[in-house]
C-alpha cells in the first residue's frame, strides 16, 4: 500500500505545532544515531551550534564505556561482500558501519573538549578507552566486520587528537613521569602516524619534552638500522614531526636523505625539492637512486630524464628514455622516443635495439604483451609485423591477438558506412574516445598508410577473432562463452560488410566441429541473435 493511503498531508496540516514536534521528536529518538545527525544537518543546521559547549566528564565516560561495550558485543559488525571477479561489493547495507564511525567521532570530539576544559583525568580515561577500541576494531572482525581500517573513515583532526591527549596527560604527569607519558602516547602516534600521529606530539611538547622524545625515537631508528633491516624504520616518522615543528627544513631534508632508500615517498620528496631548486645533478642522483632502489617508476624515470636533458647529455638521456620505455612501452614514450632520436639522427640503430629487446621471453607484464608487434605497426613494416605473426614466432599472447583483431576491423572499415553493423560501430567509437594502452597503440598504428586490400584484412580479422574464440573455449572456464560469443557476431557483421559468406560460414564449420558439444556457447550465440545449432 502506498504511503499517500496512509498518511496525507491534509491530515498533517490537522495537528498544532506542538504535537507535531512530539511526534517527529519521538519518531526520530528511535533512528540510529547516524540517521539522527542526519536529518539534523539538513533541516536543523544551526541547532548543533545552539547546543552548549560544557561537557560532563563523568557522564561523557559512562557513554563512552556504553559504546565500547556495545562494540564488544558486536552490535556494529557487518560484512563486505567480496567477488574474485567484480572485486568488493559495497552495495549492501553497511548502517551499523557508519553508525560507529559517528558514535566514535562524536565521542572523541567531546573529549577533545575535556581537555580545553581542563578536565584532564576525565580526558585521558576517555582518550585511553576510544583509541584502545579503534585499535581493536582495526585488528579484529568481531567488532566492525570486514568493512576495513575505520580511521579511514573517520573525519577527526587525529593530529589535534592526539595532541589533546598527549596536552592532558602531561597535565597529571606527576603520576607519570615525562617518559612514561611519552611511551603512552608513542604508542598511539606510531599507530595512526599516517594520519599526523607524531605531528600532534610533536606539537604538545616543549623542547624539553621533544629533546626526550629524540633521544627516544632515535635509539629505536639506531637499533633497527644495527639490525640491518630494509625497510624504513617508523620512528622516523617521528623525528620528521620534531623537525618540523621546531621549523628545522635542513633537519627534514637530512631526514629524508638518510632513509629515501628505503621509503618511496621521502624520496619522490627529496626529487621534488631539488627540481624546486633547480640542482639537476642533484636530481639526477636521486633519481638514479630510486631506479636502483624501487626500480623504473616513471616519476623517477622522467626525472632523471628531465635532469639529464636539463645538463645538455643528451645520449644519457636518451639511454635512460631507452631503459624506461622498454619496462613500460606506451605509445606516447615510442613516440617521444622516437622523435628524440630522430634528432640524435640514430633512430634506426635504437629501433633496432627496441626490437631485440621486445622478444616474448621478455615481456614482464601484460603492456608489453605483443610489443614486437605493436613495433613493427607503429614503424609502418606492417608486412614484416603480420608474416611473424601468422607464422606464430615467439608465440601469440592474447593481447597480441586482440591487436592484430582491432587493426584490422579498422582497416577493413576505413572511410565505410557502418550503419547497421552495431558492433563495428561500437568499435569505431571506442577507438576515437576509449583509453589505455591499446587504443593508444592502434591510433599510433593507423596513422600509417595501409599495405593490404580491404578483403585481406577481412580475412585476417575472422581469422584473429577465430584464434580468440578458441582461447576463451578452449579455457573450459563457462564465463568465457559469452565473450566467444561477441567474437562470433562481429565475424558475422564483417561476413556481411565485405560480402563475403565464407567468412562466417568457415568460423560456424570450425565451431561446430571442435565445440559441438559445448552448450554454452551455442546459448550465446543465440542471445547475440545468430540463430544456429550444433
Amino acid at each position: 500500500m502506498d504511503r499517500s493511503d496512509i498518511i496525507t498531508k491534509e491530515a498533517l496540516l490537522k495537528l498544532s505545532k506542538e504535537e507535531l514536534a512530539e511526534e517527529l521528536a519521538g519518531f526520530l529518538e528511535g533512528l540510529p544515531y547516524h540517521q539522527q545527525k542526519k536529518w539534523v544537518a539538513a533541516h536543523l543546521p544551526q541547532y548543533p551550534q545552539e547546543q552548549s559547549s560544557q561537557v560532563e566528564g563523568v557522564e561523557l565516560l559512562g557513554k563512552i564505556k556504553d559504546f565500547c561495550e556495545r562494540s564488544r558485543s558486536g552490535e556494529f559488525v557487518s560484512w563486505d561482500d567480496y567477488d574474485h571477479y567484480y572485486g568488493w561489493d559495497d552495495s549492501g547495507d553497511s548502517e551499523e558501519f557508519e553508525e560507529w564511525i559517528e558514535l566514535f567521532t562524536d565521542l572523541m570530539k567531546s573529549v577533545m573538549k575535556l581537555t580545553l576544559g581542563g578536565q584532564h583525568r576525565e580526558a585521558v580515561e576517555g582518550y585511553r578507552l576510544l583509541f584502545g577500541i579503534l585499535k581493536e576494531a582495526g585488528e579484529t572482525t568481531d567488532i566492525l566486520g570486514n568493512q576495513g581500517a575505520p580511521e579511514d573513515f573517520i573525519e577527526l583532526n587525529f593530529a589535534q587528537a592526539i595532541k589533546s591527549y598527549a596536552v592532558s596527560l602531561l597535565q597529571i604527569e606527576e603520576n607519570l613521569g615525562l617518559d612514561a607519558a611519552i611511551q603512552e602516547i608513542l604508542s598511539v602516534a606510531k599507530d595512526y602516524r599516517y594520519c599526523g600521529g607524531f605531528t600532534g606530539l610533536a606539537e604538545a611538547l616543549d623542547p624539553k619534552g621533544r629533546k626526550r622524545l629524540k633521544e627516544i625515537l632515535t635509539g629505536i631508528v639506531e637499533e633497527e638500522l644495527r639490525l640491518e633491516k630494509r625497510s624504513c624504520p617508523h620512528e622516523v616518522e617521528g623525528l620528521i614531526a620534531i623537525a618540523t615543528a621546531e621549523k628545522n627544513d635542513l633537519e627534514i631534508l637530512s631526514l629524508k636523505e638518510k632513509f629515501a632508500s628505503r621509503n618511496a615517498i621521502y624520496l619522490r620528496e627529496v626529487i621534488a625539492h631539488y627540481q624546486e631548486e633547480k640542482d639537476w645533478q642533484a636530481v639526477a642522483r636521486w633519481a638514479r637512486k630510486g631506479i636502483e632502489h624501487f626500480g623504473y617508476d616513471g616519476e623517477y624515470a622522467r626525472a632523471l630524464i628531465e635532469a639529464l636533458d636539463t645538463l645538455g647529455d643528451k645520449l644519457a638521456a636518451q639511454e635512460a628514455h631507452i631503459a624506461y620505455f622498454l619496462k613500460y612501452p606506451a605509445a606516447g614514450e615510442f613516440s617521444s622516443l622516437k622523435q628524440r632520436s630522430q634528432s640524435l639522427s640514430n633512430w634506426s640503430g635504437v629501433f633496432e635495439r627496441l626490437l631485440a629487446s621486445s622478444t616474448k621471453e621478455s615481456t614482464g607484464w601484460p603492456g608489453r604483451a605483443g610489443l614486437r608487434t605493436r613495433l613493427l605497426l607503429a614503424e609502418g613494416r606492417e608486412k614484416e609485423a603480420l608474416e611473424e605473426f601468422h607464422a606464430g614466432k615467439g608465440g601469440k599472447d592474447l593481447e597480441e591477438i586482440k591487436l592484430i583483431a582491432k587493426y584490422a576491423v579498422a582497416r577493413l572499415s576505413e572511410g565505410m558506412d557502418l550503419t547497421g553493423y552495431k558492433k563495428l560501430l561500437k568499435h569505431r567509437e571506442r577507438l576515437k574516445e576509449e583509453q589505455g594502452s591499446l587504443y593508444d597503440w592502434l591510433r599510433l598504428i593507423l596513422k600509417n598508410p595501409q599495405d593490404l586490400r580491404q578483403e585481406d584484412y577481412a580475412r585476417l580479422a575472422a581469422s584473429s577473432y577465430q584464434m580468440l574464440v578458441d582461447e576463451h573455449l578452449q579455457s573450459g572456464k563457462p564465463s568465457r562463452a559469452a565473450p566467444a560469443a561477441h567474437y562470433c557476431a562481429i565475424v558475422v557483421e564483417i561476413s556481411r560488410l565485405m560480402s563475403c559468406p565464407d567468412l562466417w560460414t568457415n568460423l560456424l564449420a570450425h565451431l561446430k566441429e571442435a565445440y559441438h558439444r559445448k552448450r554454452l556457447i551455442w546459448q550465446n550465440l543465440r542471445a547475440e541473435g545468430i540463430g544456429v545449432t550444433p
